[in-house]
């Protein structure tokens, strides 16, 4: 599994929709990272980059340099969405983005992060 910086991946994040305004110091994004850091081991964390980029591999020069399917550089993107919309995380893989419910909770975050990522392999979605 590759090692993954989650410093890198934090500092290479960008916030749009309902996260844009407070970007990574929004509850929920700060619950998100909390999630990946302490509570994800090696393999969850490899689990959430290939569900949401549609691989599990780490550019050589970090997340910077993250590409999306048609080769261009597409940061990693955390997308705040209604959760009575969607209940559950998804993902948009051509654009290396999470559609990440505003949840109340970090314990629901958790749930539905684990779960959504466990059950699909890649998230997919046409724009």
């Amino acid at each position: 599994l590759p090692t993954i910086d989650v410093d890198d991946w934090m500092a290479n994040t960008k916030y749009i929709g309902k996260y844009e305004s407070k970007r990574g110091s929004h509850q929920v994004c700060r619950w998100f990272w909390e999630i990946v850091r302490d509570d994800f081991d090696h393999e969850m964390r490899a689990r959430l980059l290939q569900f949401v980029t549609a691989t599990s591999g780490v550019p050589s020069r970090g997340f910077s340099v993250l590409q999306g399917n048609d080769g261009n550089i597409k940061k990693f993107a955390i997308n705040g969405v209604d959760p009575n919309t969607y209940p559950f995380p998804r993902a948009h893989t051509c654009f290396n983005r999470i559609d990440l419910p505003v949840y109340d909770s970090k314990k629901l975050l958790l749930e539905r992060l684990k779960i959504a990522v466990t059950t699909s392999a890649t998230g997919f979605d046409i724009e």
